[in-house]
């Protein structure tokens, strides 16, 4: 990017606008691009913030258990790094296990096919799926009873090490600074979570956050590592140690923004294939909705290519609360996200750049971007515009 023009990749689309005085662009990461992963790794697991070097407190037959949050930047390479680390650290990779946060097989095959590339087949792999209770190991309850249950192989493991992208606390599924919630959580547990942020209950996310930190600690969990995206939706930075002190300073690398600023708001969601998805777009309007002045209009820049059974919700016009509540509790693909992008459309003029066709779009409520030349010209018609890279952090 020069002083005049923006480019960007979101997934397939590539986008490149014209910039004027009257455009602000931002990122909710501060630095640059890195891709040496394994010297970030090997930097920050010999030297940890506020604790001694990692290996050093895992014993010979310690299960080491790897939780990876769904949605990290260049998450597979991050997670390679981590393990070739500890292996060549002395640990068996029998001993290892990594829980994925996520069921798209795309990227479980990604991972799998980079171990086996590394002669690393012995190193188990495991899907988490909050809908399957069978698989998960309760660990506390609320105030009001409700049972938390979190994956098993987390509450099993003598060590366990969750990898989480770190995020603004405002954005949409935010992981909390044990890396476990609400991710690794049951599909109960993720739906009270999810009815608190969306009713923007904080007094219930207050209670569910003190709730999650003594599930993270009764889980066992004393050392995080946390991703810090780049501007361009990669990765700028990798923490690990402590886990209060790796969320501070992970959230202390995230831009602020001046709130309700401006007349048009366009969310990029910079990255590989692996973000061009439905909750991709719902953090991305949610962040730029903070941003958006009450009459302005946002666009969410996002390679989508279809709708999903709970995004093909928003074509209903039953009331707000009804729709997402029968919608969260039906636990179909993509129903928080849609219950997100649900709310913020009733508020906001809702536009949407993707690889969808027209009428697809507009039946879900979305305005239809169809060119870079449309979006140039939306630019023009606003007195101030910001363009958010890497919105869905």
């Amino acid at each position: 990017m020069n002083s005049h023009t923006l480019t960007a990749i979101i997934g397939s689309i590539r986008i490149r606008l014209p910039l004027t005085d009257r455009t602000v662009v931002v990122s909710h990461g501060r630095k640059e691009t890195r891709e040496d992963y394994d010297d970030m790794i090997s930097r920050q697991l010999d030297s940890p913030l506020d604790y001694p070097p990692f290996v050093q407190g895992i014993l010979e037959d310690d299960r080491v258990t790897i939780a990876v949050e769904d949605g990290i930047p260049d998450g597979e390479n991050v997670v390679v790094a981590v393990v070739q680390y500890l292996v060549s650290h002395g640990i068996e990779p029998s001993r290892l296990t990594l829980v994925l946060g996520t069921t798209a097989e795309a990227r479980v095959q990604h991972i799998r096919q980079r171990l086996t590339d590394l002669s690393l087949t012995e190193i188990s792999v495991v899907l988490h799926d909050p809908n399957s209770i069978d698989t998960h190991a309760y660990v506390a309850a609320s105030e009001t009873a409700d049972a938390i249950y979190v994956q098993r192989e987390l509450v099993d493991a003598d060590v366990t090490i969750p990898i989480y992208c770190a995020r603004t606390v405002e954005c949409p599924l935010s992981s909390d600074l044990y890396g476990i919630a609400p991710g690794f959580m049951d599909a109960a547990s993720q739906f009270r979570w999810s009815i608190a942020w969306l009713e923007d209950n904080l007094t219930h996310l207050h209670q569910h956050e003190n709730l999650s930190q003594e599930a993270g600690w009764l889980v066992g969990i004393h050392f995080a590592i946390a991703v810090v995206p780049s501007l361009d939706g990669h990765v700028a930075e990798v923490l690990a140690g402590k886990p209060d002190k790796v969320f501070q300073q992970a959230t202390e690398l995230l831009t602020s923004v001046d709130p309700n600023a401006f007349d048009l708001v366009i969310a990029m969601v910079d990255g590989k294939e692996e973000q061009q998805n439905w909750l991709s777009v719902a953090r991305a309007a949610s962040q730029a909705e903070s941003l958006c002045k009450t009459d302005g209009r946002i666009v969410v820049c996002c390679d989508v290519k279809k709708s999903t059974k709970g995004i093909r919700d928003l074509a209903s016009d039953a009331p707000s609360e009804e729709a997402n509540r029968r919608l969260l509790k039906a636990h179909v693909e993509d129903a928080f996200p849609a219950a997100v992008l649900r709310s913020i459309r009733e508020q906001r003029s809702l536009y949407l750049f993707s690889s969808m066709k027209p009428n697809e779009v507009e039946s879900l409520g979305f305005a239809f971007i169809d060119s870079v030349a449309s979006l140039e010209h939306l630019m023009e018609q606003a007195s101030k515009v910001c363009i958010v890279r890497g919105a869905q952090y």
